[in-house]
C-alpha cells in the first residue's frame, strides 16, 4: 500500500516545468528589450549624423546662393539645383515635382564627390536643391517688384537688391547605410541681387 507522500511525487515535476518556462519567457524578454535598445541607439545615431551632414550642406547651399546672385544672376534657374521661383506642384513632402533627384549633385558628409548616389556604399550621400521664394523673377532694378513677388525680411531702409533679404528654402536629401533616408529643410535669408 502507498502512503499518502507518493501520490504527490508528480506535482513537483510540473511546477519545475511552470518556473522553467517562465523563466525562459523573462529571458526572451529581456533579449527582445535589449534588440530594441540596440535599434534605437542606432537610429540615433543616423539620425545625428544625417543631421550633421545637412547642417554642411546648408553651409554649401548659403555659397552656392551668394555665388548666384553675383551681378543678378539670380533669376537664372539651374535644373535640380537652383529654382528662381517656387515649385508649382509638390508631392506630399512639399518637395517640387519638378525635381529630379537622379540627377541632383550627391556629396558624402565630408563634402567629396559622388558619382552614383543610388548605390549604397556604407556611406552617407548628400544632396541640396535651392529655392528661391518668389512667384516670379523679380526685376532687380525695381524695389516694389521684388517685394511684390518675392517673400522677404521687411526692412524700410531697402533701396537696391542688394539690401533686401530673400528667403530661400534649401532642401536636404541624406541617404546612409542600409536604405536609410532622412529630409530637412531650412529656410536661409539673403540678398536678391548685389
Amino acid at each position: 500500500m502507498r502512503g499518502p507522500g507518493r501520490r504527490q511525487q508528480g506535482m513537483v515535476l510540473i511546477v519545475v516545468l511552470v518556473a522553467l518556462v517562465l523563466a525562459l519567457l523573462a529571458g526572451m524578454s529581456a533579449m527582445r528589450t535589449v534588440q530594441t535598445g540596440n535599434a534605437v541607439a542606432g537610429n540615433f545615431a543616423f539620425r545625428e549624423v544625417a543631421m550633421q551632414a545637412s547642417d554642411r550642406a546648408v553651409n554649401d547651399a548659403l555659397t552656392d546662393i551668394a555665388n548666384r546672385v553675383i551681378g543678378g544672376q539670380g533669376n537664372t534657374a539651374v535644373a535640380n539645383r537652383y529654382l528662381s521661383v517656387i515649385g508649382s506642384t509638390v508631392d506630399s513632402m512639399g518637395v517640387p515635382s519638378s525635381l529630379d533627384w537622379t540627377q541632383v549633385p550627391c556629396v558624402d558628409e565630408t563634402g567629396g564627390l559622388i558619382t552614383d548616389c543610388a548605390a549604397d556604399t556604407g556611406k552617407y550621400r548628400v544632396q541640396y536643391v535651392v529655392e528661391r521664394r518668389c512667384s516670379a523673377n523679380p526685376d532687380f532694378l525695381d524695389i516694389a517688384d521684388i517685394r511684390a513677388r518675392c517673400e522677404y525680411e521687411a526692412r524700410a531702409s531697402a533701396m537696391s537688391a542688394s539690401s533686401i533679404a530673400l528667403h530661400y528654402r534649401v532642401l536636404v536629401r541624406v541617404r546612409g547605410p542600409r536604405g536609410t533616408e532622412s529630409w530637412f529643410e531650412g529656410m536661409v535669408s539673403g540678398p536678391a541681387s548685389t
